[in-house]
């Protein structure tokens, strides 16, 4: 898919093109002013900006307390979120929570929070051992799908998508797969192993570690289904980011220096980072280090790859019965968060 440059974005945003007008901001008298911030997130690599920016205290500099709460996934805290219990979380990209914003939940994409560029995709697809045989060793393998049982957890989600474009890229149809629904990884992988299951999507570090169990095999990857697709964005209601800018605006440089620092050690192996990271997952350095080649991918900046995003929200609408009515283009990203934070980092970047 093709992304925005920086160029095409800053016009996009001035042109009103794809992304939300930005609102009326309420004056604030001191852009430092103490700020708490509720926050949802899924511990698992992925949140490593997060981590790197609680664990060197660039909320704690920029006057920011941050309040978690960890969800199993991400959008299991969509409705605290709605509700008015969470100010921003991260959120995957499905058709649960494309549907809770065109309900009118007045809830706004603001910053990517990871894509799964060529070469980063953390996503795998595992084969059982009798597939592997069979031929699918790459993400043309989808072509021996037909018939085949697919493990999947849930309707409308990063799996069901995954799967459905590599069905598609092959030549097939949803309909001619066996999809097995309701499966988590302990109940789809005994089967995978017993090759009751044949295929499977498996996040990192998941899916080295069933490989090296003789589960089944690593066929492909998601950027390799679908490249530079949006796994997830950061999600806060209109008026949090209406009332709250500075806050957003704070928030936003952290998570940015956070991706520097993230993205850094995915490709030096940084011990601190790792320990870090390894402290707030609970998994050792050492798997962390063996995962790293394959992090999921973070821009700096939180520029969103829109094409992704608004194709993802085609998908559920015209293939599935699962979202029925879009949310309007202008109404899905609002950037304006993203932009100050970048200008204010570029001005000054106060964690240097």
């Amino acid at each position: 898919m093709t992304t925005f440059t920086r160029r095409g974005f800053v016009q996009a945003s001035a042109a009103g093109a794809t992304f939300l007008a930005a609102p009326q901001v309420m004056a604030q008298s001191d852009f430092m002013e103490p700020a708490r911030i509720r926050m949802g997130f899924a511990p698992y690599i992925s949140a490593g900006p997060y981590y790197i920016a609680q664990a060197k205290g660039y909320f704690k500099k920029l006057n920011i307390e941050i309040v978690p709460t960890s969800h199993v996934d991400g959008s299991l805290s969509m409705p605290a979120l709605a509700a008015g219990e969470l100010d921003i979380t991260g959120a995957t990209l499905s058709a649960g929570l494309f549907n809770l914003m065109s309900k009118g939940a007045g809830l706004r994409l603001f910053f990517e929070r990871g894509r799964e560029a060529p070469g980063w995709g953390s996503n795998s697809i595992m084969v059982s051992n009798e597939m592997w045989e069979k031929g699918f060793r790459t993400v043309d393998g989808y072509k021996f799908a037909k018939g085949a049982k697919i493990g999947i957890s849930s309707r409308g989600s990063v799996a069901h998508y995954l799967h459905t474009v590599g069905l598609e890229r092959a030549g097939l149809k949803f309909e001619d797969a066996d999809w097995n629904w309701g499966m988590s990884p302990q109940v789809s992988l005994p089967l995978m192993q017993q090759n009751r299951i044949d295929i499977l999507n498996m996040p990192l570090p998941g899916a080295y570690a069933a490989q090296n169990r003789g589960v089944g095999k690593i066929a492909t990857w998601s950027d390799e289904i679908a490249p530079d697709f949006v796994l997830a964005c950061s999600v806060a209601s209109e008026k949090f980011l209406r009332e709250k800018h500075s806050a957003a605006v704070r928030f936003s440089m952290a998570i940015m220096q956070g991706n520097i620092d993230f993205m850094d050690a995915a490709r030096t192996g940084n011990p601190e980072v790792l320990k870090i990271m390894a402290e707030g997952t609970g998994l050792t350095p050492e798997v962390i280090n063996s995962t790293r080649q394959r992090w999921t991918y973070m821009t700096v900046d939180g520029l969103p790859n829109m094409p992704s995003i608004l194709g993802q929200q085609k998908f559920w609408h015209e293939k599935t019965d699962l979202l029925q009515r879009m949310v309007p283009e202008d109404q899905i990203f609002d950037d304006r968060v993203i932009r100050e934070a970048k200008k204010r980092l570029d001005d000054k970047n106060p964690f240097i």
